[in-house]
This record gives structure tokens, sequence and C-alpha cells, in this order.
């Protein structure tokens, strides 16, 4: 157990209300050495915190990035998603064996160690990646592994932003002409961990003049007239959402949705990295047009890096002035705050998001309410991706009409598109709404990798659709992508070649929502089961035929009777894959049929079951 002092000065550092456990644990976790919460421990912050055991239990269990068992100085996380599985991710668990000695859930004899598999970390275009500690590191190979590892046993475990060269979040940008930069076109300018930097570009400008010059009801109707719809998915105008917060002189709350964690998605990781002033701008600026004057943050644990960029901002701009008390001499008092995840996907919904925040289990809650009249607290809140307050200031500073100059009216302004798998280049690119799969590849992917042929894209993340050569030149907008039976998600274009098998592919996904589930909801807990079970019937080719359909048929209860997004989505991935390569399951509904590809994936991810 560790020390009772210890543990209440890490309780005090951050206050005694259950909102901050999250970031209680995360500290003794790390002061632990070993990245472990023992028994004693947890015990120990339920009695001096006055929660019941059982929820602190409850709340560690819930997040995946959490043990109570001791792992190692060192913890190794390899994903194991989907982008990282097509570029070759067995291949790094392999790799990662052979050099340690160790398999998935084992330490080294020196405790040096500690191999885990996991679900994405958000560094997509630089795929296959791992996690040490908090430490993310993208394009692997043998050679490079060997170094990390022998570089990590010449030093001690630092809890910092530390991070391979290769996912800097400028090496994550590609850098082809002809793109319409305005979310990017100051990274790599301004530098991320200096405000004079930002307001030196004229940071902040944009919330002096909204909070000073431009009435609330006026800012919701710029919104309105920019076309601003929110960029993590849901696609609702922006505009629309900040009116539906309930009016009135009680406590409200701006919300920043940052836990991006569909898989292949990484550009809310690059915009907070390298420009973090723009965000808290954007969440200000929000922040006076509903009247709320405190904005929560909420960031995946794995992104170490972004976390501690932020806060530095938060402080610089507290230091300045710009955050606190009398804002520009206006009167209007904001001030911002992190929030961490602790690894659970559905905490990107955002009622699972707002019970994290609270201190609890991130299980996702009935609507209504809304959190515009009930959410963080029970209190009226604002909920926005990264993108979407980021889209704020400039809106603010140059005008609806000028954001309408790109992309479609009915979905207006730019887009970032996250590009992965198997193309000669992959990163963030930002063009007008619309721009199609086609365009995408050829240009800014440079086509396939090694001269293949094509064969899907993903696109939307895991919960997408996948898109074939039928659908090269369909507009990728929100509106456009969800008619043609499919989805623009948060702009995941995640490219599969010949090589890739849409079984072993499916087994992947299947999975992951298996794992993902928060368990509340009877349809989502059990069918994600089910499906899972049945991807490995076809992976392992004892399957029927008749099964494809009673797939389907199950993941169609789920949508109708989930919850959340979480159980609603497998649907589609399962019913578009369907679509272009139902003989491909056909086929895997032989036993004599053989496919390498799935029986490298069960002896690899599931021999000893599903994570």
């Amino acid at each position: 157990m560790m020390n009772t002092e210890t543990i209440a000065k890490t309780i005090n550092k951050y206050g005694n209300d259950r909102e901050h456990l999250m970031l209680i644990l995360r500290d003794l976790e790390a002061q632990s050495g070993m990245n472990v919460l023992d028994t004693d421990t947890l015990t120990e912050v339920a009695e001096q915190m006055n929660i019941p055991q059982s929820a602190v239990a409850g709340f560690l269990g819930f997040y995946t990035m959490f043990k109570k068992s001791p792992r190692a100085k060192y913890l190794i996380r390899v994903c194991k998603s989907g982008p990282c599985h097509v570029m070759g991710s067995r291949t790094i668990f392999d790799e990662v064996e052979d050099l340690l000695g160790i398999k998935p859930g084992e330490a080294t004899k020196d405790g040096m160690f500690y191999l885990e598999k996991c679900e994405c970390l958000g560094v997509c275009s630089v795929a296959p990646a791992m996690m040490v500690n908090y430490d993310i590191h993208g394009n692997l190979t043998k050679e490079s592994l060997k170094k990390i590892f022998d570089d990590y046993r010449k030093k001690e475990p630092e809890f910092g932003e530390e991070c391979g060269p290769e996912v800097e979040e400028k090496a994550c940008i590609l850098d082809n002409d002809g793109q319409t930069k305005r979310l990017l076109a100051d990274i790599g300018k301004v530098d991320p961990l200096s405000v004079d930097s930002y307001v030196q570009t004229g940071g902040y400008k944009s919330a002096e003049k909204a909070i000073k010059g431009i009435k609330p009801a006026e800012i919701i109707d710029i919104m309105k007239d920019s076309g601003l719809r929110g960029r993590g998915g849901a696609g609702f105008p922006a505009g629309m959402k900040w009116s539906f917060v309930t009016k009135g002189d009680m406590q409200k709350y701006v919300i920043c949705n940052a836990d991006e964690g569909e898989p292949g998605t990484y550009k809310d990781r690059i915009l907070m990295e390298g420009n973090p002033h723009l965000l808290i701008e954007g969440m200000m600026i929000c922040g006076y047009t509903i009247g709320a004057t405190e904005g929560y943050i909420y960031v995946r644990g794995e992104f170490r890096r972004a976390i501690m960029r932020l806060q530095k901002a938060i402080d610089q701009a507290r230091e300045k002035g710009i955050l606190g008390k009398n804002l520009f001499g206006s009167g209007f008092d904001f001030d911002v705050f992190i929030k961490e995840g602790g690894g659970a996907y559905v905490c990107g919904e955002e009622t699972s998001l707002i019970n994290s925040m609270e201190g609890k289990r991130g299980y996702p809650r009935f609507k209504p309410p809304f959190p515009g009249g009930s959410g963080f607290m029970n209190l009226p809140s604002n909920v926005n991706n990264v993108e979407t307050y980021m889209s704020v200031p400039m809106i603010i500073d140059k005008g609806a009409d000028w954001y309408k100059e790109m992309g479609p009216s009915f979905c207006s302004g730019t887009k970032l598109y996250c590009l992965s798998g198997k193309l000669n280049e992959t990163g963030l690119v930002e063009l007008p709404m619309g721009t199609t799969m086609r365009e995408l590849i050829d240009k800014y992917g440079k086509g396939i990798k090694g001269g293949k042929k094509f064969k899907f894209a993903h696109v939307g993340g895991s919960a997408g659709g996948i898109l074939g050569e039928d659908l090269m030149d369909l507009p990728l907008d929100i509106d456009s992508t969800t008619k043609a039976g499919v989805t623009l998600g948060s702009g995941v274009v995640m490219v599969a070649d010949e090589d890739t098998c849409p079984v072993d592919y499916m087994l992947q996904i299947l999975d992951f929502f298996e794992h993902e589930s928060c368990g509340q909801c009877v349809p989502c807990r059990v069918g994600t089961s089910h499906l899972n079970y049945y991807a490995k019937k076809f992976a392992s080719r004892t399957a029927k035929v008749e099964d494809i359909d009673a797939m389907v048929a199950k993941a169609q209860l789920m949508k109708n009777g989930s919850l959340c997004a979480l159980g609603q989505s497998p649907i589609l991935p399962i019913t578009t894959m369907l679509k272009y390569f139902r003989a491909d399951f056909e086929k895997h509904c032989d036993p004599s049929y053989s496919c390498p590809e799935c029986d490298r994936s069960l002896k690899r991810y599931f021999s000893e079951g599903s994570h």
C-alpha cells in the first residue's frame, strides 16, 4: 500500500470532490513506480474522499488504463485497432515478444517492461504504433523497437510529454499543395508553449471582439449563418446547439469533447498539441455566448502531450489575465480546466463523458434531458469537439460569409481528413468539406502503397462504413455520405489494399466493439459479444452461410435497442462490408478454405481471448 500521507497529499492537490477521482488515481499510479493501484491504496482513497469502496472499485474496473496488479516500470501498449492492424501490428507483437521474451499480460523478469494490447492511440498516420507509459512511438520496425527499448533501459520513467519524432504534430500533417489550411495554418508557426507567440499572431482578438462588442444573441445568429456543423461525427449545427442551452443566471458549463478514441482519428490531438490557445479561445467565445463561466476539456488519458500543453496554455493565459476574472475589462469571468479520460471509447458519447467528468463509470445517460438543459453536475452544458470550437474564432474574426466560401451550402467550411492505411503518404489534410475519396487517395495520399490495387476504404472510423470503388467520387461531407448509406464521422479515411482480407478486418472491428461496450444495456452488452463470436466463426472457417444473415439480424436488433451510438454502430460496417465482400464471407464458411491472415489474427490476438 502507498503511504497514507502520500495519498492525502495527492488528494489535497486536486480536491476532495468525487469529480477529481480520475486525476487522483492517475497521479497515484504514476507515483507507484509500477503502474499499479493496489487494493489497500484504493481503500484508503475511498476512506479519505468519503466515497464508497465499491464506487472506487467500480470506477477503476471501468477504465482500461488502470490495473490493481503490479505491471512494471514501463508499460508497453501495442495498438491492434484497424489502421495499425492493416499496417502490421501483428508483426510488432511478434518482434516485441522476441526482443523482451514476454507475451501480453506478462512482465520481464527484471520488472522493467510489461506488455499489453490496446486500441487506438491516435497516431494512425504513423501506424503501427505503441505507447510506453505515456510516450507514443510510431512507424515501428524491429530495428526501431530495439533502440527504443535500449533507450528506456538507460533512464528512469518520467510523467512527461516525450514522444518519438515521427508523431510530432507537424510530422503528421501532409504539406501537399492544393490544401485550404485554416485550422492548420498556424501549426508550426505558433509556438504551442508560448501564449505570447499566439497573441502576436492575433490570438484572443476574436474573443475580445466578441465579448466587448457583440451581443450573445448576435453571436448565435453568426454561428447559425456560418453553417458550422459539429465536427465530431453527428454534424449537428453548432449555433443551434448553443441556442438550446437553458437561459438564466444559473451556473453553466462549456465542455470540449477531446476524447478522440475513434480508430483512425488523430486530428484533435494534432490541433491541441500544435495550437492549444485556439481551443481555449473558441471555448471562451462559447462561454460568453451561453452565459457560462467555466469550461472543461475532457482529454483522452493517452494524450499526455496534449494534456500537458493545454495545461501550460491555461496557466499562461491565467497569468496574462486572459482567463479568470473580468476578461478584457468586460466584467465577464471565464476559466478553463482539464478532465482526463481513462481508456473508454464510450466516453466519446457526450453523456458518458459527463458521467466520467463527475468521477463515475462512463455510462451513457438516457435522453432527454439533453446536456443543454442538464449536463455536468445536472446543470446546463454545451458539448462540442475540438475541431468545432477551434473553428469559432475565425468565424468571429472573418465573418459567416467568409466561412461559407468553402464547402457546400448545407455543410460549409473546411474539413480535416485523417488519412491512414495502405497509402504512399498518410497524414492530416485540410480541404473543403465534400472532397472526394478519389482526390484524397490519388492527390494527397499519392496512391496505393507498393503499386497494389485499392480494395476498400473504411470511412468514419470503426463505427463508419466501408466504401468501394463505386463511391470513389462521393463527396465526403456530412449529408452526402449519409444519403449513400455510409457516414463521414470524424473524418477517418483508412485505405486497405488487395492483400487485406475482409473477414480478417471485420474480426478486428467486431472485437473492438465487444471490448469497448460499457455493458450498461443488454442489447449492446450481449450483442457485441455475439457479433464477435460470429466474426471468429468466419475467421476460423467454422461458420455456416446462414450465419451471415444471422449476424446482420443481430446487429439490426442492437441498432434498434441499444442505449447509445456504440451499440447502434456495428450494423454499418457489417452491412457495407457485405455489400462488397459477401462472397468472401461465404468462402470462409468452407472448412477447407485457406486464409493465412485470419489464422494469424486468431493466433496472435485471440489465443487468450478478446483482450
